[in-house]
């Protein structure tokens, strides 16, 4: 049974063994070798430590996925996007096989990728180039560099990742869990991101700031206090294996009073139950992005969803804002895009940046108070299953559907709970599936769909539904 323990020594030790031997380039990652590398490289090369200094002066940092198939090809595009995107936190996005653990296939189209002088992956095979080459990358640049993108068992990605100097990444159990694989088990999946936060944990231990980030869902469409409940758990499950950076990732869905209120909730929960667990220590930070099934095809349409991220990102006091480029809707973006991408979204930060934006007051209060009820619902519910142990209890919660995603990959999913907007473009529950929830909430989201009905004059559906899912892509938010 998966309980919320951290890993012993001799249980992490054990197991690292297997993680490294799963490629050759991992056979050689010395920990300790691996540490005094991170601690000889400048301080702004730390993400870390960036992102507090953007904090501390209410700066934006835009960024986006960069994944390319050799060393030498990835150098070029950060090194072309820092300079002339202006950018000042980099990524790179790890390619679909090695999200997969595939290194042999991953391999071939290396090698095809390098004697064609053409890539054959869509992103950085990062296992295969291993630490030297992402030494090569991180030394090519002045910005700190995250790892952006998920998989089910990202461990030896982190281990190559942290000896390289890149230390943010995202092992978050619940967007990895429900999105990145139609089988993986609920134990295989916890079990290695426990491993990936005892591996950061002993980073940390050493006086190596490490990030990880937390999303709980993916998609649009997602009533926003069910992905702050899996968030929590993700978080609880990283800080007992030693995680002290958590970078919280907040989800727009395009009404503004929704998306500030959201972020508070998600914050404010987050640090009770941290509290409540007595993870006193851990220092949080928000990214932002806005969540599209699908993005605009056209570039005027792509600059408003640049801007309205841009936007949310200020609004909520986020320190990055998560955007796709113009042209994410065509084809896989090229460095010119990218660094045109960025460098809009700079322009725009610097418009809002010294400016009191904020959405009317009387508007969140409700809003936050629902949002935390009902996190906190679906949480008790859980920690109740689990007897206090939020890991066993999430399995429990996952099979009666108390935790529950609309759009998983995931089989395990019940599927119950559907999301659609109200009159405003707030995201509702049209169906709360099996949550442990009150009428007082129930109530709450039937009342806000029915002054849709009512003041466009249609009843709410599947269709709706479906309609909303494209809304944004089509120009509209509802």
């Amino acid at each position: 049974m998966i309980e919320n323990k951290k890993l012993s020594d001799e249980e992490f030790s054990q197991q690292r063994k297997e993680v490294l031997s799963m490629w050759h380039t991992g056979e050689h990652i010395d920990l300790d070798e691996a540490i005094e590398y991170n601690k000889s490289l400048p301080s702004e090369k730390n993400f870390v430590r960036r992102i507090r200094r953007a904090a501390s002066c209410g700066e934006i940092l835009a960024t986006t996925g960069m994944g390319k198939s050799t060393v030498v090809e990835q150098i070029e595009l950060l090194q072309h996007v820092e300079n002339e995107g202006d950018a000042e936190i980099l990524a790179i996005s790890p390619d679909s096989m090695t999200r997969f653990n595939k290194f042999d296939e991953v391999q071939k189209h290396l090698e095809e990728s390098i004697k064609t002088k053409r890539s054959k992956l869509n992103g950085l095979p990062v296992v295969n180039v291993g630490v030297s080459g992402i030494r090569q990358i991180v030394e090519s640049v002045k910005s700190p560099i995250a790892l952006r993108g998920g998989m089910v068992d990202g461990r030896l990605l982190s281990e190559t990742l942290f000896a390289g100097g890149c230390v943010s990444y995202g092992p978050d159990w619940g967007m990895n869990f429900w999105q990145h694989s139609a089988t993986a088990p609920y134990d295989y999946v916890v079990q290695s991101h426990q491993y990936i936060g005892r591996l950061m944990g002993l980073y940390e231990e050493q006086g190596i700031p490490v990030m990880a980030g937390v999303q709980g869902l993916y998609g649009a469409g997602i009533p926003p206090s069910l992905q702050s409940a899996n968030i929590v758990i993700s978080a609880i499950l990283l800080t007992e294996q030693g995680v002290k950076n958590l970078n919280i990732k907040c989800v727009g869905n395009g009404n503004l009073a929704q998306d500030v209120a959201s972020s508070s909730a998600r914050e404010s929960v987050l640090r009770y139950y941290l509290d409540k667990f007595e993870y006193n220590d851990v220092v949080m930070s928000k990214n932002l992005s806005f969540s599209l099934m699908s993005y605009p095809a056209e570039v005027a349409s792509s600059l408003a969803v640049i801007f309205m991220n841009t936007l949310m990102a200020r609004l909520i006091g986020a320190t990055i804002s998560d955007i796709r480029t113009m042209a994410e809707a065509k084809a896989i973006p090229t460095k010119e895009n990218i660094a045109d991408t960025l460098k809009i979204a700079k322009v725009m930060q610097n418009y809002l940046q010294h400016q009191e934006v904020e959405v009317p007051k009387e508007e969140l209060e409700l809003q936050i108070q629902m949002e935390e009820k009902e996190i906190k619902a679906i949480i008790d519910k859980v920690l109740e299953f689990g007897d206090g142990d939020i890991l066993i209890g999430a399995a429990k919660a996952i099979e009666v559907g108390v935790l529950d995603n609309p759009f998983a990959a995931n089989r395990a999913a019940v599927g119950k709970v559907l999301g659609v907007k109200d009159n405003k473009g707030a995201i509702r529950y049209y169906d709360t599936g099996n949550l442990p929830f009150s009428k007082e909430i129930v109530d709450y989201h039937k009342e806000k769909i029915a002054e849709r009905e009512s003041k466009r004059g249609i009843k709410v559906g599947y269709d709706t539904i479906i309609d909303d899912l494209f809304a944004v892509s089509r120009g509209y938010l509802v």
